[in-house]
């Protein structure tokens, strides 16, 4: 059976008939940029987050980069993030002129670890990014418990977390910004690039929308530098269409990740994701991780079963990064890129391709088995 890696046609026939008339009256009114559909969905997701204050931007790149503009990054500045998430988690500190520091991460969640974190603590540091990677939050009391000890603010980077909790709190709101992705591939995904940032500073998140805005607060009237980062009505549209479905599609996530679990604890070669207590994963991603990911990636899609590595490097090892971060030794993430492999995993996926791809994986390593046991034989 061919198992896609993800199928986003699956979701759109979902929403087709509401998104059609969504997108009529954008049309139709013409309002494109800042409309009520903006509108809409930034009070919608401020809602369903539980936090006072949602601006909605182009990207998620964007929102990292303009969260910390709002926190008045400067030049010199030192931001600790982990040395395992998407590149564009360090990009934004440099694009703000600040110097990433890498910490390294927990191996078993591989999240920001704490302690590693406030090793890497200076007199120039001024805030970490914690990642909630593959939709599974970090340890924000640990990491906010070492921000208040040393002064610091605290960057949710949700990309991929929409909806997931932390001891019953959504993720979005307990640091002092949190950054959204709505990338087509995201939880909460629009039909091409979208970002939001949110927090319980109405001010502070007031700042990331004027900074969006050409540093606007009325019509021609610039108190700032700013730049051009705004969600479009049409993007807005899709997100308003999909907020009301997202518990459930997580949901489904959920059970989907149970389905793996069962259908694949038997294999002793790999290992399977583990939610930590107290945090609610919404599995963006399905990781496990393994020795042979290489050969086992490449006998897949010899069966027609999609996979995808979320990440190939530790962001300490990336060569554009150059000599402008401040490297540690980050053994724990080197492991993690050489080892995880992400399976297919979105809610429309079919209980059958689950079970498909754990017979596929549970037929590679059987082989493997027999093989090295006919050599020694």
């Amino acid at each position: 059976m061919n198992v896609p890696y993800l199928d986003l046609s699956r979701a759109r026939l979902r929403i087709a008939t509401e998104l059609a008339g969504r997108w009529q009256r954008v049309l139709e009114s013409s309002a494109y940029v800042l409309g009520p559909e903006v509108r809409e969905f930034e009070a919608a997701f401020a809602s369903y987050l539980g936090v006072s204050a949602c601006v909605g931007v182009a990207n998620g790149t964007d929102a990292l980069l303009l969260a910390l503009r709002a926190l008045k990054v400067k030049a010199g500045d030192e931001v600790i993030l982990p040395a395992f998430s998407f590149f564009a988690t360090a990009e934004a500190v440099l694009l703000a002129g600040a110097v990433p520091v890498f910490a390294d991460i927990d191996a078993t969640t591989y999240n920001l670890d704490p302690a590693a974190a406030e090793a890497r603590v200076t007199s120039r540091t001024v805030g970490i990014i914690g990642v909630h990677l593959y939709g599974r939050p970090f340890d924000v009391d640990a990491v906010n418990a070492v921000c208040s000890r040393h002064g610091l603010w605290l960057l949710e980077d949700a990309a991929q977390a929409q909806g997931a909790s932390y001891h019953d709190r959504k993720v979005g709101g307990l640091g002092t910004l949190a950054a959204w992705s709505f990338y087509p591939t995201k939880n909460l995904g629009c039909y091409g690039d979208g970002g939001a940032v949110t927090g319980n500073d109405v001010a502070l998140v007031d700042r990331v929308r004027r900074i969006a805005n050409h540093g606007q607060t009325s019509r021609y009237h610039h108190v700032e530098l700013g730049t051009n980062s705004r969600l479009d009505s049409l993007q807005a549209a899709v997100l308003n269409c999909r907020l009301p479905l997202l518990d459930g599609d997580n949901q489904r996530r959920r059970e989907l990740a149970c389905r793996y679990h069962g259908g694949l604890r038997e294999v002793s070669e790999i290992t399977l994701p583990v939610d930590a207590p107290g945090s609610f994963a919404v599995y963006h991603q399905f990781t496990i991780s393994t020795d042979r990911r290489d050969e086992l990636q490449h006998d897949l899609a010899e069966r027609g079963i999609g996979s995808s590595v979320h990440y190939p490097s530790a962001l300490d090892r990336q060569p554009a990064l150059g000599g402008s971060a401040d490297r540690a030794t980050c053994e724990i993430a080197a492991r993690a890129a050489d080892q995880v492999l992400c399976l297919p995993l979105y809610a429309e996926l079919r209980d059958d391709e689950v079970a498909a791809v754990c017979a596929a994986v549970s037929a590679f390593f059987a082989k493997a088995k027999v093989e090295v046991n006919a050599l020694a034989g």
